[in-house]
């Protein structure tokens, strides 16, 4: 190898472009660098750069390795949740609370039971006297708080030949001038009436008399209370007078003759055709019966 034709240098290429570098020789050095090119054929290599620079990687830190290991914790509620837990369960006490409450303030109290008195026992032929109910139909001319109110009025109409008979009832008097068979009838027959300047109007009353419910005077001054109204409003009636005088034959009243009696007279009075008569002794009847 020639000396003299070599320069002192070296060559490197970067990214594809060679560039050359001169040192001054050294008479040792050179010895050296031509042994070790006699030992090693020239070799040359290209030095590549990166255009980009690569970050390194951010290596996340590892936690403390414990030499032991640790023991686990025991498992906590956490607040939220207690709280949570805690508020249902004071809720629900509150809500079967209030529910007793309401259901005790609703709870109806039961009605004290009253024991009922026994009937008195009352011998069968007794018993058959007494508890017939009667219906009756009346021209009424007023209620008065005295008994010598109700005579005064009633004297009144006597004078003009009209029937009138006092009732008490309830702590009141009642001044009744006729009978009818209906309500009905009972109002025309009241009609009757203020044709003489008397103020009257009509009721039903259910009576408690001192008969028994299967006596034939319930039926008979049924009948007569009929065909004497009638007669007393110029109608027809449908009543068998004749019939009605065989019935009597059948009432018994219980002993009370004189119930008795003022049905026999007012049948007598109805064959005479003496209407407003008649009715006078059917409520002078009712009087009898009344208990």
């Amino acid at each position: 190898m020639d000396k003299s034709n070599q320069e002192n240098g070296f060559t490197i290429k970067i990214n594809g472009q060679e560039k050359s570098f001169k040192e001054h020789s050294d008479p040792i050095e050179e010895g050296r660098t031509e042994a070790a090119a006699v030992e090693s054929p020239d070799e040359s290599f290209d030095w590549v750069l990166p255009n980009e620079i690569i970050p390194a990687p951010n290596l996340k830190k590892k936690g403390k390795i414990h030499p032991y290991p640790q023991p686990r914790r025991p498992w906590k509620l956490k607040t939220p949740f207690i709280l949570a837990i805690v508020a249902i369960v004071v809720g629900t006490s509150l809500g079967i609370l209030a529910i007793r409450t309401i259901t005790a303030e609703q709870t109806v109290t039961p009605p004290i039971e009253v024991e009922e008195e026994t009937p008195a026992v009352v011998p069968p032929a007794e018993q058959t006297s007494k508890g017939a109910t009667v219906q009756t139909f009346l021209v009424q001319g007023g209620v008065f708080s005295t008994e010598e109110a109700a005579k005064e009025v009633q004297a009144t109409l006597q004078a003009k030949k009209l029937p009138a008979e006092v009732f008490k009832m309830e702590n009141e008097y009642y001044l009744f001038l006729g009978v009818a068979e209906s309500i009905a009838a009972t109002k025309e027959l009241a009609l009757e009436y203020k044709k003489n300047d008397v103020d009257v109007f009509w009721k039903e009353i259910r009576f408690k008399a001192k008969i028994a419910e299967n006596d034939a005077a319930v039926d008979v001054y049924s009948s007569l209370a009929e065909l004497s109204a009638a007669k007393l409003r110029n109608t027809d009636s449908s009543v068998d007078l004749q019939q009605v005088t065989k019935q009597l034959n059948g009432v018994q009243l219980s002993g009370n003759k004189e119930g008795k009696k003022r049905l026999v007279e007012a049948s007598e009075l109805l064959q005479k055709n003496q209407a407003s008569e008649a009715q006078e002794k059917l409520l002078l009847f009712l009087q009898t019966i009344v208990s």
